[in-house]
């Protein structure tokens, strides 16, 4: 084929792959940014509507969705995305109208409607977390134990924590009817254990393990007698490792207007015999911590 320079291409103009790959990065994260912000709208006005919100209250007290539809409804983020109104709607009603404390409603059956509603939430700093070498080294050690409490569903296990190697990862959890869905959701999940125990009973027992993980406001629930005592058995039982998630303050605990506490993990984790550990933590704007981490 004969050369012909009017067709050749100017290489100079041709942009580089890497800035064809930067721009399209650009969209994508704009993208992301108005996506989520129409959703977010969507959310708020849909929540405030009036005749729906009286609509949904009727029909969950008196014609509610079977539990295992509604976990099916809720599995895909789409879902959770388009009916976040409802499951907000259904969640307040049965948590306001509960009887006694708070844990009387997360030890009922009618809590899973709550996790089932948000079982696809995203861990936005498990990723961070796990660029911490020695939370990846952990995880891959075959002959340590971790364990959770607090588990619920499992989501943040579902999402990344289930990529470990280690020697048995302790699911515990204080309402019965969740256990029974884990065990059988997680029945191929070799070094998972289901436990269903409280807090209280679960560190008072013989277990012992090397890595402590919780989140999602499980300590905010327990008393502060109870939490002391919680973090001071962790160097009893030779603990090495915490990872506290979306919970938590630097400064003085917090009590919340419905009895919620946001505790100084880190001062307690000190005052127990770890001033010798070093600590990663990040922290919201209004105080809680996004996490803590102990290694």
């Amino acid at each position: 084929m004969k050369y012909d320079p009017e067709k050749s291409i100017d290489v100079a103009n041709v942009p580089a792959p890497s800035l064809i790959k930067s721009g399209f990065h650009k969209q994508y994260k704009r993208f992301k940014t108005v996506r989520k912000r129409i959703f977010e709208k969507w959310y708020r006005y849909s929540k405030n509507i009036t005749w729906l919100k009286k609509t949904i209250v009727f029909q969950h007290r008196y014609i509610p969705i079977p539990l295992f539809i509604y976990d099916y409804l809720f599995r895909l983020n789409i879902t959770k995305v388009i009916l976040n109104f409802y499951g907000y709607h259904v969640w307040q009603l049965k948590y306001n109208e509960r009887a006694g404390s708070h844990l009387s409603y997360w030890n009922s059956k009618e809590s899973l409607y709550w996790h089932f509603w948000r079982q696809t939430d995203k861990g936005i700093y498990l990723a961070e977390i796990l660029k911490i070498p020695q939370i990846k080294a952990c995880l891959e050690d075959n002959e340590l134990t971790a364990c959770e409490l607090g588990f619920g569903l499992g989501k943040y296990y579902r999402q990344q924590w289930h990529n470990n190697k280690l020697k048995k990862y302790l699911a515990v959890d204080t309402n019965k009817y969740i256990c029974e869905y884990n065990k059988k959701y997680y029945k191929r999940h070799k070094n998972l254990e289901i436990i269903n125990s409280s807090a209280e009973d679960f560190i008072n027992s013989e277990q012992r393990f090397d890595i402590l993980i919780s989140s999602g406001e499980v300590f905010a629930y327990i008393k502060p007698i109870l939490v002391d005592h919680i973090i001071h058995k962790l160097k009893e039982k030779a603990v090495k490792v915490v990872i506290i998630l979306e919970e938590g303050t630097m400064n003085d605990d917090i009590v919340w207007p419905d009895g919620t506490i946001e505790y100084n993990f880190k001062q307690r984790l000190m005052e127990s015999g770890y001033s010798d550990k070093q600590y990663y933590i990040q922290e919201h704007e209004n105080r809680v911590l996004k996490y803590i981490v102990m290694c």
